[in-house]
């Protein structure tokens, strides 16, 4: 008999274990996949927008290490070297394969304008967008008036200096140059010009001054202006204005 009850209290206790032990099972999280290490070859974006797209595809961080190298060869920019999981590295492939593509090329339209402090032409001349981006900034413009003097479109290529040559009143004549590249999607098309450079073309023996050095973010399509700079010996100043013309 006391055996029979022995066995009894143990069935009653397993009964009870059981449940527990059963949902600790279904509880019990899978190990995650090994990660892996691979070097992706950057040929024309920016290694730091390239380690930001990676970096972005990683939705658990602590498990992702992402680094840049630099490159020896020209052809190339650099690499990326990536640590994480299989599924994680599939996303970086593709994210990358629609990203690091043949290198932006972009239209650009400046317009050189002078401006005065005093009332007079109107600016009939000044096409719509143009006369937008001024009338955007008109309280803190200190100009009343605007003449258009020359116009140059400049097509360039990301990353890469372009130059350009537009005439102003009399004899007087400016170089432009300008970098530019892609900060954003397809789909907004962000552009920062991280150099633009305006300056008076060289006329020996008087040397060369900078007007204007700046740079600046805009959208295609957008017109800004870029910046002002006075004429020595009148009362005008040169106003310069950038369109990021769309593709047709």
């Amino acid at each position: 008999m006391k055996r029979n009850s022995c066995a009894r209290s143990l069935a009653f206790a397993a009964l009870l274990v059981l449940p527990g032990a059963l949902f600790a099972a279904q509880e019990a999280t899978p190990a995650p996949p090994a990660s892996q290490d691979i070097r992706y070859e950057i040929r024309f974006m920016d290694l730091h927008a390239a380690e930001v797209l990676a970096w972005d595809q990683c939705v658990h961080k602590e498990r992702c290490r992402v680094a840049s190298l630099a490159a020896d060869d020209s052809n190339k920019k650099g690499y990326l070297e990536v640590r994480a999981e299989p599924a994680v590295q599939e996303k970086i492939t593709r994210a990358l394969a629609r990203e690091d593509g043949a290198p932006r090329t972009q239209s650009f339209q400046v317009l050189l304008l002078a401006a005065g402090t005093k009332g007079g032409s109107s600016g009939a001349d000044v096409p719509a967008n143009a006369q937008k981006a001024l009338n955007d900034l008109k309280g803190f413009l200190p100009f009343k008036s605007y003449e258009l003097l020359d116009a140059v479109w400049m097509q360039a290529t990301q990353d890469r200096i372009v130059q350009g040559h537009i005439a102003g009143r009399a004899a007087a004549s400016y170089d432009v140059a300008l970098r530019f590249r892609n900060v954003g999607t397809p789909d907004d098309r962000n552009l920062f010009v991280d150099a633009f450079q305006l300056k008076e073309s060289l006329s020996p023996p008087k040397l060369p001054r900078d007007l204007i050095s700046t740079s600046f973010s805009l959208k295609t399509g957008e017109t800004i202006v870029v910046g002002t700079s006075k004429v020595d010996g009148t009362g005008e100043a040169l106003v310069v204005l950038l369109t990021a013309v769309p593709s047709s």
